[in-house]
């Protein structure tokens, strides 16, 4: 009996070990903890090259942004931890107060952490896709987070729901181990191409693994 490597079976199961290689070089990758800006920046890059149908060896490109990217990233990762810390600190610290006071600043410190969430899910994919200053980066995801509120909607909601249904079911969290990770990383990254789309020059042909220059004019309008 001959195999059809073309059938939507064999393309289901080649999909599949792809997520399950990505999956487990981005596990491996954050192992360290403060390479996990690297490793984030790197599965990004994947995933966005493989929603923008621009294939290619997965562990190569991996580790190519992996390293092309790891210090400002790293970089990164540290502001946004120590950030995210202060602000999540600082929430649970004015809620206890149990006071108006202490509901009031609570709120918000909320809506700043909400903000910085909206940061967050951007900047590791913004690195991966157009070359900035740190600075310029944070900068840059804040204010695209905000101009296509839709898109960072949507990407909210899907990164809530993983993290509920990861606390419902237990079981779950096997899914993540095994592909989840990158499975979810590729689902977000139709949004990230679609936002990125409206920053890239439309005049200039822009080669799959370039990394391209993103003025400050193009966000801060």
């Amino acid at each position: 009996m001959k195999l059809n490597i073309n059938s939507p079976f064999f393309q289901f199961m080649s999909s599949l070990a792809d997520y399950i290689l990505l999956n487990f070089l981005w596990l491996i990758c954050c192992l360290p903890i403060v390479t996990i800006g690297a490793s984030t920046t790197a599965l990004h890059y994947v995933t966005m090259q493989t929603a923008r149908e621009e294939h290619g060896y997965i562990a190569r490109n991996f580790f190519r942004s992996f390293k092309e990217n790891f210090k400002q990233s790293t970089i990164i990762w540290v502001i946004m931890f120590l950030v995210g810390a202060i602000l999540t600190f600082n929430v649970s610290f004015w809620f206890t107060m149990k006071s108006t006071t202490g509901n009031i600043l609570g709120t918000l410190v909320s809506v700043a952490l909400l903000l910085y969430a909206f940061t967050l899910f951007y900047v590791f994919p913004l690195l991966s896709r157009f070359n900035n200053t740190v600075k310029q980066t944070i900068k840059n995801a804040f204010f695209i987070s905000l101009q296509n509120l839709k898109q960072t909607i949507i990407i909210t909601i899907t990164n809530v729901l993983i993290v509920v249904i990861a606390y419902v079911f237990p079981i779950f969290s096997i899914f993540l181990v095994v592909f989840g990770f990158a499975f979810f990383a590729y689902v977000n990254s139709y949004q990230f191409v679609k936002v990125f789309k409206c920053y890239e020059p439309e005049d200039e042909i822009i080669n799959e693994e370039e990394q391209i220059a993103l003025p400050d004019d193009e966000i801060v309008q």
